[in-house]
């Protein structure tokens, strides 16, 4: 095959994956109307569909009614074309889920991580949970969304401190081998923000924040529509924002975001109290305060477990806050464990913006918590590796 062929096929195919990312967005597409929406020609997306149509990827719908007059025939998805996988982790938890061709969630699996696990156990675990979901004759992609700094484009995940060995690791290189298909790579929290613009239920908005409280800190950014990811794809990573705190001196410090308000402090501060002899209903497992017993204590009003989030919250209020003079975003959404505690945590941390936030200069944004729970990462991972496919 020579050039010209190979360009006119690859001409082709961007052109019939355009196709199919548009009748995404769009529940309902007639062939006149994709062609008006993709600026081409009506017979040319004709032949483009009837073939995606007869390769399976596509179906007929309903029909609808035109301004001329006549019906149109709808253009739709067709679940049963294939499938696709997305995977999240942090140092706590890999979850993972199926969705078929219009987008559909089909089956999750998740692997806890220990926290003995080094780099190469939670490579394996990761390839356990694909294996475990998917169908090899079905499987069209996989996405993997990855905590801290993430080459994308190299498909290489850089850093993570809370995996020990975790720097420069091949993702893609390696699970694109083991898998036969194609895999895309981003940073988790920048994925939680996909999942909210893709399947979340509430009503769209163009800017917003999605601040990920897990075993670190990151944040995930959409401006006017469009995931920002920063120059070298570090937008974002705000553990280390500077946060001014009491001592224990009573002078002020300046800490890291991280140091103060993620889950991994929370539960290392806390399980320090209950050593030192705090009064609380927290109890050791394993001489550690757990996630679980964090939340189960925060949802019986535990004081000691109130004042802890209402430190994080307070840091965390200040962080949006800044955030809304610096980006104006309509909503920030909260990722994390921490995002289910409403009275204990998200109405702290919006009384608290309500303090620090600036009038004149920056309107408050809506806080809400994630929609989709631990699976949220996971899911706009797999939407990602959806929207990245192309016809082979």
């Amino acid at each position: 095959m020579n050039h010209t062929q190979v360009s006119k096929q690859q001409a082709m195919a961007d052109a019939e994956a355009a196709l199919i990312r548009e009748v995404r967005r769009q529940e309902a597409s007639s062939r006149v109307q994709l062609a008006r929406r993709l600026g081409l020609a009506p017979s040319t997306v004709g032949v483009y569909v009837d073939r995606l149509i007869g390769e399976g990827y596509l179906r007929e719908g309903p029909k609808i009614q035109t301004r001329s007059g006549r019906p149109a025939t709808v253009v739709e998805l067709n679940p049963q074309a294939g499938e696709f996988i997305g995977v999240d982790f942090d140092a706590r938890l890999i979850v993972a889920t199926s969705i078929d061709f219009s987008q559909q969630v089909q089956r999750r699996a998740q692997r806890t991580v220990l926290t003995s696990d080094t780099t190469p156990d939670v490579l394996a675990k990761i390839e356990e949970v694909i294996s475990e979901l998917a169908r090899p004759a079905a499987l069209l992609g996989i996405g993997v969304a990855v905590p801290g700094a993430v080459d994308s484009d190299q498909g290489i995940a850089r850093h993570y401190e809370y995996i020990p060995g975790w720097q420069d690791v091949p993702l893609v290189a390696r699970l694109s081998q083991r898998f036969r298909v194609p895999v895309h790579l981003e940073n988790n929290i920048r994925s939680f923000a996909l999942a909210e613009q893709w399947f979340s239920q509430r009503p769209a908005v163009s800017n917003y924040v999605c601040l990920g409280i897990r075993s670190g800190i990151g944040a995930g950014v959409v401006i006017d529509g469009q995931l920002h990811r920063g120059t070298d794809g570090l937008a974002g990573e705000i553990g280390s924002w500077p946060c001014v705190v009491p001592g224990s001196n009573g002078a002020y410090q300046t800490v890291t975001l991280e140091s103060v308000a993620s889950v991994r402090a929370l539960l290392n501060r806390l399980t320090d109290e209950v050593r030192r002899g705090a009064q609380t209903t927290l109890r050791l497992k394993r001489d550690q305060v757990t996630l679980d017993e964090l939340l189960r204590a925060a949802q019986q009003s535990d004081p000691l477990v109130l004042r802890s989030l209402q430190g994080a919250a307070d840091a965390v209020a200040r962080v949006i806050a800044q955030c809304s003079l610096l980006l104006n975003p309509d909503r920030v959404v909260i990722v994390g464990p921490l995002a289910e505690l409403t009275e204990a945590f998200l109405e702290p941390v919006s009384r608290s913006v309500d303090q620090y936030a600036v009038p004149q200069h920056a309107k408050k944004p809506e806080i809400v918590a994630a929609s989709f729970g631990d699976y949220g990462g996971a899911l706009g991972a797999a939407a990602l590796a959806v929207h990245q496919w192309r016809r082979c």
